[in-house]
């Protein structure tokens, strides 16, 4: 596949082009494609088998308390573990001793071309109060893990990202 020419439609906190496709066989397609910054979800465990977790308003979901795992954007030179040990401070007031990439993925390759880092931040600790952004209206949680992967079954935790990096967790943990 080759893309042979690229319109701007909108530039925000999202970007949004029109990109004409050259496809193998010689075929020409017309798509719209998102661009956003590179994302980081969190999964950060305690010593006592639980996980920190988000409560905050989400206009997509359209929910006030969207439950997820810390998350973030990647900021512009920023490698992906330090913006995962930034995002879960910011997001939990939480410190780690070790981050592991578990997995990276794209959420929707047909449309967007961002790719999602999942970290597990082992021996996780809170240390400070909350430091959210002018944006965020955020509360932390903690939730032992067989309560977290009920609320997933219920549909209580339903955020994409979320649920990758939980079921990527506990097939890692299966393999332990």
């Amino acid at each position: 596949m080759k893309i042979l020419k690229e319109e701007n439609l909108y530039s925000g906190f999202l970007k949004v082009d029109k990109v004409l496709i050259e496809l193998p066989g010689g075929e020409k397609i017309s798509r719209e494609l998102i661009r956003k910054k590179n994302t980081v979800s969190i999964i950060a465990i305690n010593d006592k088998n639980e996980i920190y977790f988000t409560k905050q308003p989400r206009a997509g979901a359209k929910k006030i308390n969207s439950i997820e795992l810390p998350a973030g954007l990647i900021e512009d030179g920023e490698s992906p573990e330090k913006a995962a040990r930034r995002e879960l401070e910011e997001e939990t007031g939480c410190i780690a001793e070790e981050f592991v990439e578990l997995q990276k993925f794209v959420s929707d390759p047909a449309c967007c071309d961002n790719v999602s880092y999942i970290f597990l931040a082992k021996n996780a600790k809170k240390v400070k109060e909350l430091n959210l952004d002018e944006d965020e209206y955020l509360e932390d949680l903690v939730l032992p893990i067989e309560q977290v992967y009920k609320m997933m079954e219920e549909g209580t935790i339903n955020d994409s990202a979320s649920i990758i990096a939980l079921l990527k967790f506990k097939d890692k943990m299966k393999k332990i």
